[in-house]
């Protein structure tokens, strides 16, 4: 498993000094296969062109997330996620209503979008591409998301390990009955069909994870 780790990081025999560093890390990075998604510490994000001209980013707040996965080297990575849509918000408070109506997600009839992975092929450079079937307003399609892992923490502040990732994709919101459309004066769609999804997720052990919400309820915040 280490060297098929190593190997994904595309640390060859010559970078010998970086090698030896990231197989001690490895080889003390405990074997955990059940994982937590740290939502203090994780982005779910979009990115839409409007008219052509800058992008519009919104953000879901409120999600949740099982992993699986024998650490340190990810070859059996499971993701189930469930995001509710009511939590998006693009800093307009007017397009976020909007974009809950019938004309984009219609929250009040489908308020949860999922994400289910089905397979995972793993690359070198720390590299992967995950493999889900993604459903909005009741409507299922398989997708791709290219992911990265970003790093190892042996010991967090509550002393448990701890694993982030970076993944993104491109879908076409058509296919998911996301049609609405308007058009400028000259022709040109206020909002592009092909959105970039944009996520960042830190996972850490169920006991870690409890551990920290103490720690937050510990300096009076609100976990």
């Amino acid at each position: 498993m280490f060297r098929r780790l190593l190997t994904w990081l595309g640390l060859t025999n010559g970078q010998t000094a970086r090698r030896q560093a990231v197989e001690k890390k490895a080889a003390a990075f405990p074997s955990i296969s059940q994982w937590e998604l740290d939502p203090y510490h994780t982005q779910m994000r979009f990115r839409v062109m409007h008219m052509g001209l800058v992008e519009v980013v919104g953000r879901f707040r409120r999600f949740s997330a099982q992993v699986k996965g024998s650490s340190p080297a990810f070859t059996d990575l499971q993701v189930e996620v469930q995001i509710e849509v009511d939590s998006i918000e693009t800093d307009m408070p007017a397009r976020d209503f909007h974009l809950k109506s019938p004309d984009f997600f219609d929250a009040a009839n489908h308020p949860y979008i999922t994400f289910r992975s089905t397979g995972v092929r793993w690359r070198p450079l720390k590299r992967f591409v995950l493999e889900g079937d993604l459903t909005i307003k009741g409507i299922t399609h398989r997708i791709q998301l290219d992911g990265e892992l970003k790093g190892l923490v042996l010991k967090d502040l509550t002393g448990q390990p701890r694993v982030s990732f970076a993944l993104s994709g491109q879908i076409d919101r058509r296919a998911w009955g996301l049609t609405w459309q308007a058009e400028t004066g000259d022709g040109t769609i206020v909002v592009d069909n092909l959105v970039t999804l944009d996520i960042e997720a830190e996972i850490a052990t169920p006991a870690g994870m409890e551990a920290y919400r103490q720690f937050l309820a510990q300096m009076g915040a609100s976990a």
